[in-house]
């Protein structure tokens, strides 16, 4: 199945192209697993990253009701001095790119796994002791969480990303 990045297309499937996403690898440090991929993998990377980034919830609303994938909106407003609504933000297209980065080396479709027993961990002469979660901790790791840069990088338009556990309370 080919990319279809038209914006605001019925049959939309991808946020950017390969050669948009092959340019912002270009200026990129550690890209080499995108650089290293054949076109296949790379146009399931881009469609895979767009699938689970528009499972997110976005504030503004699709700019018609026709278009496949979340994005472009309206009802946005204004970042930075540009105006967002009809328009697929650039911090968007990032995230994209950064997901199906990740996406290469990690299956995101994997059940999360559930490590709060785990109290030791040995290989050969190595040993790794870890701290005891409290019986009430549920302790896991979750293959579908946005890696922090994606979810840094969709913060202005998410309704559901959070990017930390930070309060600014200024002076």
């Amino acid at each position: 199945m080919a990319i279809d990045s038209t914006l605001g297309g019925v049959t939309a499937n991808s946020y950017i192209d390969i050669p948009t996403a092959d340019n912002y690898f270009l200026g990129r440090l550690y890209s080499d697993k995108w650089s290293n991929s054949d076109d296949t993998k790379k146009e399931q990377a881009l469609r895979t990253a767009t699938a689970r980034i528009d499972m997110e919830k976005y504030y503004g609303d699709k700019q018609t009701p026709i278009q496949n994938l979340k994005f472009p909106r309206v009802n946005l407003g204004v970042l930075d001095g540009v105006l967002l609504d009809g328009t697929i933000p650039i911090s968007l297209k990032n995230a994209v790119c950064e997901l199906a980065i990740h996406l290469l080396s990690v299956d995101m479709s994997k059940p999360s796994v559930d490590i709060s027993g785990v109290q030791k961990f040995k290989a050969g002469s190595l040993q790794v002791d870890f701290v005891a979660p409290d019986k009430n901790d549920n302790v896991t790791i979750d293959n579908n969480e946005l890696p922090p840069f994606v979810k840094y990088l969709l913060a202005d338009y998410s309704k559901t990303v959070a990017t930390s556990g930070l309060i600014d309370i200024g002076r």
